[in-house]
């Protein structure tokens, strides 16, 4: 039964903090075990949702300098920007989607604690410091009924390493081209007799960046009447088109953005005894970036720069400023985030498990901006500084109910705060040059939680999972204008209730076949940002709604997965969400916004996902995804009824194949993403220019050499073909990173 499972294998069973090792080569893959699909350690074929698991070991065998990095081949998800290594950026946060449901409506946890930005609800995805991950687990589908607000897509559970044996490690990697740029880093984990723990890293990564952002301007008078005459004659202007067709002229790019991240990581393991441990632990980023001058490539009749001015392009009039390649510079841009842990993971009697944990994560974020009279060098601008933390606490008890029952149960609370204010700076480049506060907002949030499920045995083949959460959410805030009329609001604290549940059904037909099933309800709190802060950005105010309530979803699925063989796997899922209450922004006039919950939209798909062992030294991998979404009503954007969701593609496949022979490793990986939607219209349906969604495919190789058994060495060429893509940014074109690593 349940109990004698937790008696024998109680190192499996530990929390979502102290995971089991990675799946050594070669062994069956129903050995496999997951947590976060359930909160306890279950066998993978077992529960009740299409668990994608990422090891240390594939992190390793790819060029892995960012979270998005390991996850590229996870069936369903989509990525881009910031979440991936090579990425431009200007900032660590980055839109994703997983089965079309977007990053603010999908959970990302490390080790269990939410990774969600207190003002804004986005991921820095800097975060993670990836020589530290034992394993990522991607769980889609409705699982607020375990976790709470912002499980609407499903949860991705980052899981570090815990100290079970020596290791050290250094790792130094070199890239050229669009990755030029250096990578290093040094890690070490250890386990004593005395029942010690300790894990110490630390990771640089200074990258040089390349051009990926341009300035594209539509003349001003297509056919210029009498009274709209062109001004300067220039050349150098390319024609082209904006992403909604309009023509169009590529008049320069805003320059490099380098950076520089640093992560570190530092934990304390005690075991008590062989089944109960305590530990502490932080985990620290910290990222600077910077821009390099913008470049006109318009020139007068002397031959000399041009980059402002009423000018004259092949006849037509376009009016450019200074203004135009600084509006995007976010010069300097800083983040960092410092997370605290503390815990312990054990047992309560014989057969009952006990994890209570106390977690707080403090973000540093700010960023400058010329104003528009400004110059590349000098002119007055804003300082936008957003510090917010968050508290996490819960305790989680474990334990088998009679003969057919495992019950999961806990309580938890969860607290965001943030406090932003808009400085005016007198030279925008130097943040110490504040003159005056103009305004900002404070915002707390605080989610009191109870959760249980019971894992019932129905039958010897068929296991049900019933759970249910109750989440009450409070919300209280202020903001305020120091402008010409100078004005404060606050907002009284209001509460609002949220009850989650889940049905679900796996069915082992036999040891090569299991069916599952499940139904459930989530829903997504509004940001602070959603409800209290006030911008203006050219000459349009974008305002908060304090009253706004959480967005609701609701999904079933079907699927299963047939293993004809150990090392073989097929997987497929057919699923549908409908989505609810979805915040979207009013337009009230030609100057005013205000976001409203106005959306109803759904989204069915299908997924597929392969991995088979071709012969003892390759493995095959492959997955596809058909993601239709489509928005059913908005007030709020009439014209976006019918049309597709934005930041999810329709088609999402990818194939990787992993061979090791001898001394000798390699890995092919290709990734296909179908067109993405920026605008809720789907006006923007040109491809192919800057600013643009491209539909594109992209292959990396990968091979590596083991000089000794503690000695690696490989090479990568990223984008192997040369494909020139954007995902708004301008994509890496053809790249190499050589690496050197060292482990022991």
């Amino acid at each position: 039964m349940r109990s004698n499972i937790i008696r024998t294998a109680f190192p499996v069973l530990l929390s979502l903090f102290c995971p089991i090792s990675a799946q050594a080569q070669g062994e069956s893959m129903l050995s496999e075990v997951v947590v976060t699909a359930t909160r306890t350690a279950s066998a993978a074929e077992l529960v009740p949702a299409a668990v994608t698991v990422v090891s240390a070991a594939d992190i390793a065998d790819k060029t892995t300098a960012r979270l998005g990095d390991a996850l590229e081949q996870v069936p369903s998800l989509y990525l881009r920007g910031g979440a991936l290594g090579q990425s431009q950026g200007t900032q660590g946060t980055s839109s994703m989607s997983l089965r079309g449901i977007d990053q603010s409506r999908t959970l990302v946890l490390l080790d269990g604690q939410p990774l969600q930005d207190a003002g804004t609800g986005k991921v820095n995805w800097r975060v993670p410091f990836v020589e530290d991950i034992e394993r990522i687990e991607v769980v889609p589908g409705a699982f607020s009924a375990l976790y709470g607000s912002n499980a609407i897509g499903g949860v991705v559970n980052i899981i570090s390493k815990r100290p079970d044996r020596r290791e050290f490690s250094t790792r130094v990697r070199q890239g050229w081209g669009d990755a030029e740029g250096t990578d290093a880093s040094i890690y070490f984990r250890d386990k004593t007799e005395g029942g010690w723990g300790l894990v110490a890293g630390l990771g640089v990564q200074d990258r040089a960046s390349y051009v990926n952002e341009f300035v594209v301007k539509t003349p001003s008078c297509p056919t210029p009447p009498a009274a709209c005459t062109p001004g300067l004659p220039v050349t150098g202007a390319q024609a082209t088109t904006t992403r909604d067709g309009t023509s169009a002229y590529l008049v320069g790019d805003l320059g490099k953005t380098p950076w520089r991240t640093l992560n570190a990581t530092s934990k304390l393991f005690y075991e008590l005894n062989a089944r109960d441990t305590l530990y502490v632990g932080i985990n620290h980023q910290q990222t600077d970036q910077r821009h390099s001058q913008f470049n006109s490539y318009l020139r007068d009749a002397s031959g000399n720069t041009v980059s402002s001015g009423t000018l004259d392009i092949a006849g037509q009039r376009v009016a450019l400023s200074n203004y135009d390649f600084t509006l995007f510079s976010f010069q300097p841009l800083r983040e960092v985030s410092t997370q605290y842990r503390l815990g312990y993971d054990g047992t309560l009697g014989d057969d009952k498990l006990l994890k209570i944990e106390l977690a707080r994560m403090v973000r540093e974020y700010r960023y400058s901006l010329a104003s528009p009279t400004a110059g590349w060098d000098s002119g007055a601008g804003t300082l936008l500084d957003t510090p917010n933390h968050a508290l996490d606490a819960s305790a989680q008890l474990s334990f088998p109910l009679g003969e057919r029952h495992f019950m999961v149960s806990g309580v938890a609370l969860h607290r965001d705060a943030v406090d932003q204010q808009l400085l005016a700076l007198s030279a925008w480049r130097d943040p110490a040059s504040v003159t005056a506060v103009n305004g900002g907002y404070h915002g707390q949030s605080v989610t009191y939680s109870v959760f249980a499920q019971d894992e019932i045995a129905a039958t010897e083949r068929l296991k049900i999972y019933l759970g249910g959460r109750w989440d009450e959410w409070q919300t209280s805030g202020d903001n305020f204008s120091n402008g010409t009329t100078p004005a404060t609001n606050s907002y009284p604290s209001r509460t609002v209730g949220a009850f989650s549940q889940k049905l679900s059904a796996v069915y082992q037909y036999d040891t090569a076949l299991t069916l599952r099933s499940s139904y459930g309800r989530s829903f997504r709190a509004p940001t602070n940002q959603d409800l209290y802060t006030t911008s203006t950005s050219r000459g349009r105010t974008t305002s908060g709604d304090p009253d706004l309530q959480p967005e609701k979803g609701a999904t079933w699925e079907v699927g299963g997965d047939w293993r004809p063989r150990k090392d073989s796997k097929l997987s497929a899922t057919l699923y549908s969400t409908e989505l609810r209450d979805l915040i979207y922004l009013q337009q009230l006039s030609a100057t005013q916004s205000l976001r409203i919950n106005a959306g109803r939209a759904r989204v069915n798909g299908v997924e597929l996902a392969l991995e088979t062992r071709l012969n003892p030294w390759l493995v095959l991998g492959a997955n596809y995804a058909r993601v239709d979404t489509l928005m059913l009503e908005n007030p709020a954007d009439p014209l976006s009824v019918g049309k597709r969701l934005t930041d999810a593609p329709q088609h999402i496949a990818g194939l990787a194949l992993k061979a090791k022979r001898g001394a000798w490793s390699g890995r092919m990986e290709a990734r296909h993403t179908g067109h993405v939607y920026w605008t809720a219209q789907n006006t923007d349906v040109v491809e192919g220019v800057p600013g643009s969604y491209d539909a594109h495919t992209r292959v990396d190789v990968r091979a590596g050499y083991a000089f000794t058994k503690n000695m690696q060495a490989s090479l990568t060429i990223n984008n192997l073909f040369d494909r020139k893509a954007y995902a708004y940014f301008l994509l890496p074109r053809r790249n190499l990173t050589a690496e050197l690593r060292f482990t022991y």
